[in-house]
């Protein structure tokens, strides 16, 4: 039997269970207007290893995006509801679901890299967490993790110990930022994204406390 071709979404979720979408330009009066509040998306910093569904490979990311926040080991988009519910924000849903086709992707491919939000675009001219976010990029700018990576193969005990300086970096400033500006946990990744050393535990990096701060080996 002749199979029927596919000509609307059948509403399976499996698009939601995949990740929460990049934000972009035409986003934003979503997250100004607090329709996606800040507390539900994630920074992915300059760097970080991400799926690109252009080359279906995972690499680092060349600019910024700030994404809807996943929950779960799968990382689900946080506002997919399953048992027959689905989107719990259908008709504010951001621009990337509603021109999602599954079974035609031009459409979405071409979305990919253009016009994205980053932190500093949503974020207004006087709001005292911007200044945040330029100093934390100052002091703690995201490494290139595939070249990382890469060092991570045979690594000498002075790359562990550069590496380990950054983490405590890292962590030192963030730690300052939540006491001073009772910043929650869901705040924080949006404005710095994910610390350094949970990019690196994903290279088999083994991360334990000292009274120095955190201690890298492999």
């Amino acid at each position: 039997m002749k199979r029927e071709k596919q000509t609307e979404c059948l509403r399976c979720g499996t698009c939601c269970q995949k990740g929460g979408p990049a934000l972009h330009g035409q986003d934003l009066h979503l997250v100004r207007s607090g329709q996606l509040p800040l507390d539900d998306l994630i920074t992915i910093r300059r760097g970080e290893l991400a799926y690109s569904p252009l080359s279906d490979r995972i690499e680092p990311v060349l600019q910024e995006l700030v994404k809807i926040r996943g929950t779960g080991q799968d990382w689900c988009c946080c506002y997919y509801v399953p048992a027959g519910i689905g989107c719990s924000i259908y008709g504010s849903r951001p621009m990337a679901c509603g021109v999602l086709k599954c079974w035609q992707p031009e459409e979405t491919l071409a979305l990919v890299g253009q016009d994205l939000l980053s932190r500093l675009d949503i974020l207004e001219e006087g709001d005292p967490h911007r200044l945040l976010v330029e100093e934390y990029e100052r002091l703690c700018p995201c490494p290139d993790m595939r070249e990382v990576e890469k060092k991570l193969i045979d690594p000498t005990e002075n790359i562990l110990r550069s590496l380990e300086m950054q983490v405590n970096t890292d962590l030192s400033f963030r730690d300052r930022m939540v006491q001073e500006f009772n910043l929650s946990l869901t705040e924080e990744l949006f404005l710095f994204g994910r610390p350094l050393f949970q990019l690196l535990q994903t290279f088999g990096v083994v991360v334990s406390e000292s009274s120095q701060g955190l201690r890298l080996t492999i």
